[in-house]
């Protein structure tokens, strides 16, 4: 075989800073070398990324356009190979193309439609106003209120125990951080998370099998493929799936929108100015967090990407934190605006078939509760300690986010 070179633009100047998309360091402020990488090289490929079989190199796709593409050429582009660069691939939706992954989807997707998310209105109204009459006038945002909110949803839509729920939390947080340059310590506790969270999971899937309610684990228990039920394993993966993206992305929206509102107080009195705004201040706040920083592609054949030559077997990373800041899609890309207008950002996956299915829960929970909090205060500023970030390289967002307020 030929040997074979990335290829990169001539008389490229050098990038700002090192580039290594899945090294933590590099994630808690990315910002600066997205700028420069969708200016002189797009499709940059890192050569030291690590993976989870001792395989190096990964292309980082950093254009709202190139970003597109992949995401919407399944046949050049699978998921097959797994969404994840630090773990292997699991048999769950968001490792499948068409028409399989349509086919898994459709078992829960009734639950997500516009008109049975709205019937969850009430209980998160109640459970919002719940936590802020608990949370007193000095406390941690996300202690007390973004990290218990989704998970109360979640474990209400699998119709577990609320006793259950800490661990449930424990377990999302665990998976979620990813695995790539953390210690051995730690990829010891993600894999002792998911053994846990397998043993209590396959309760519930007998559970359900025996006795099927109106809930999320029984459509998963009761579904059928080519006339027979999921495996437990499917079902496993499913379940965490789903427990991931309903709890973590929510989570972190809530968490870092209420803080780039406390950054930028103009927007803040606006919100409360004028309540209408609210929904177009959500869709800012989703595409300025943007919790899930990457999700990972295959390449099927050897294809021209910008100026690159993606071969057969390489890997792509789709970073949606850096398609979200295209200046080229987003005027004025670094700058919080609750009005901005359009504002067809990528935090739930963009295009195609693999669009996040709880996006409408998600945008009904940061609604009713930036509605209650707003209704609930006349002020709302930071408390005397700064926020502190998660860190990792696969879903990321606050881990604190102390605040004062007044009603």
């Amino acid at each position: 075989m030929d040997a074979f070179v990335k290829s990169k633009p001539k008389l490229m100047p050098h990038p700002p800073m090192q580039v290594a998309f899945l090294d933590p360091e590099f994630q808690a402020d990315p910002f600066h070398a997205y700028r420069w990488l969708r200016r002189y090289a797009p499709v940059y490929w890192d050569e030291k990324a690590p993976a989870w079989d001792d395989e190096t190199g990964v292309w980082g796709i950093t254009t709202y356009e190139h970003i597109r593409t992949v995401s919407l050429d399944q046949e050049t582009f699978t998921s097959t190979q797994g969404s994840r660069i630090d773990a292997p691939p699991v048999p769950s939706m968001i490792n499948r193309d068409e028409p399989d992954h349509l086919l898994r989807r459709g078992v829960v997707r009734k639950r997500f439609t516009p008109q049975s998310v709205r019937a969850f209105e009430p209980f998160i109204r109640k459970a919002v106003r719940t936590l802020l009459s608990h949370a007193g006038v000095d406390f941690d945002f996300v202690e007390k209120v973004a990290k218990p909110l989704p998970m109360m949803v979640i474990g209400h839509l699998f119709g577990v125990p609320e006793g259950d729920y800490e661990k449930l939390l424990d377990w999302s947080d665990l998976v979620a951080t990813g695995m790539s340059n953390q210690p051995a310590s730690f990829e010891a506790e993600v894999r002792d998370a998911v053994n846990q969270f397998d043993e209590y999971i396959m309760e519930w899937y007998q559970r359900r099998l025996q006795a099927p309610g109106n809930d999320l684990l029984s459509a998963l228990a009761l579904a059928r493929e080519s006339g027979v039920l999921m495996h437990r394993k499917d079902f496993l993966h499913e379940a965490l799936l789903l427990l991931v993206g309903g709890d973590e992305t929510t989570r972190h929206v809530a968490s870092g929108g209420l803080d780039a509102l406390l950054l930028n107080p103009d927007s803040m009195c606006r919100l409360r100015q004028d309540p209408p705004l609210l929904d177009s201040a959500i869709e800012e706040m989703l595409r300025w967090v943007c919790p899930v920083k990457n999700i990972k592609r295959t390449a099927t054949r050897d294809v021209t990407l910008g100026n690159s030559t993606v071969r057969a077997g390489d890997r792509l990373l789709l970073l949606y934190e850096s398609g979200n800041r295209d200046e080229s899609v987003f005027p004025d890309p670094d700058c919080f605006d609750i009005e901005r207008s359009p504002n067809h950002h990528l935090s739930f996956g963009g295009f195609g078939r693999h669009y996040c299915l709880g996006a409408n829960l998600a945008r009904l929970e940061l609604r009713v509760l930036f509605e209650e909090l707003i209704a609930a205060t006349t002020t709302i500023e930071r408390g005397d300690e700064l926020p502190r970030m998660r860190r990792g390289t696969f879903v990321l967002g606050l881990e604190s986010l102390p605040i004062r307020v007044a009603a």
